[in-house]
């Protein structure tokens, strides 16, 4: 074989591993290993966040009921056709309202969700979803997992009945609260929490100093706010909100005087990458 027609059969080949790649996208634990990648999708007001290891696969909320396509489209995009664990917070329409998509259109090894009920049509469709599905679990107790250099431990509510019997709406106290520890760094999943919740958790023995926090509540202000900051002593803050709902001023204020680096998805996706010891955030424009 000449030289030329060798070198076409070259380009050939490699024009096939380019649409072989292209179709079966990348997997994650072959771009991964030693390293956590968190992304919070660019869902407007609401909370979609995707966690990866060379091990694990987590999904933290699942967004409003459009952006469940969105969200699928993404993991795909990223080689996942495999979700480990689905975690929903809480069940107001931000944060359940993908997740009946991605149950018809991935795998979900496992489902963890707060021990409550919801009123609204997106947990309904959810909880449709859910039946027959072999590994779910409404969670009354700490639940606790490791895959890996990944430690996962979920805290439900302390004391629910403190929190449902409130003339105020209980949903965003009921939130199941995530600490990922990954080699020697930590990262806190919030929910919506608010005062109630926050005050169960900061009187309780469990150690919530952590390196980086997804914000409660999209960036609203409260008061407890200060209280948990100073507890969790974090050095990033990531924030999901919207440019027409974004976060309050007292927050950020809040934020500034705790000297905490902060980032939001009002513009773009925020992706925070630990390698080697480092946390690196990015905010990437839509």
């Amino acid at each position: 074989m000449n030289r030329w027609r060798m070198a076409g059969v070259c380009f050939l080949s490699l024009l096939l591993v380019v649409f072989w790649v292209g179709i079966r996208g990348f997997r994650p634990e072959a771009e991964l290993e030693g390293e956590l990648v968190i992304t919070a999708f660019a869902v407007g007001k609401a909370d979609a966040l995707l966690v990866q290891t060379e091990e694990q696969v987590i999904v933290v909320d699942t967004g409003e009921e459009e952006d469940g396509p969105y969200l699928v489209q993404e993991l795909r995009n990223r080689g996942i056709r495999q979700v480990d664990l689905l975690l929903v917070t809480h069940f107001d329409k931000d944060h359940v309202g993908g997740a009946a998509y991605l149950m018809d259109h991935m795998e979900v090894a496992a489902v963890r969700i707060p021990d409550y009920e919801g009123d609204r049509p997106e947990y309904q469709a959810f909880l449709e979803r859910l039946q027959g599905h072999p590994d779910v679990e409404r969670l009354t107790d700490i639940y606790q997992y490791h895959a890996g250099d990944l430690e996962c431990t979920v805290y439900p509510a302390e004391d629910p009945k403190e929190i449902q019997n409130t003339d105020e709406e209980y949903d965003n106290d009921m939130s199941l609260v995530a600490s990922l520890t990954f080699q020697d760094k930590r990262f806190l999943f919030t929910g919506d929490i608010e005062k109630t919740r926050i005050a169960q958790m900061l009187t309780s023995d469990v150690d919530w100093q952590h390196d980086w926090i997804k914000m409660p509540h999209h960036g609203r202000y409260q008061k407890a706010l200060k209280d948990l900051l100073e507890a969790v002593q974090p050095e990033n803050a990531v924030i999901c909100c919207s440019e027409e709902e974004y976060a309050e001023k007292k927050t950020l204020q809040l934020l500034k005087e705790q000297g905490v680096r902060v980032w939001d998805t009002s513009k773009g996706c925020v992706t925070t990458v630990y390698r080697q010891g480092e946390i690196q955030v990015k905010a990437l424009l839509k």
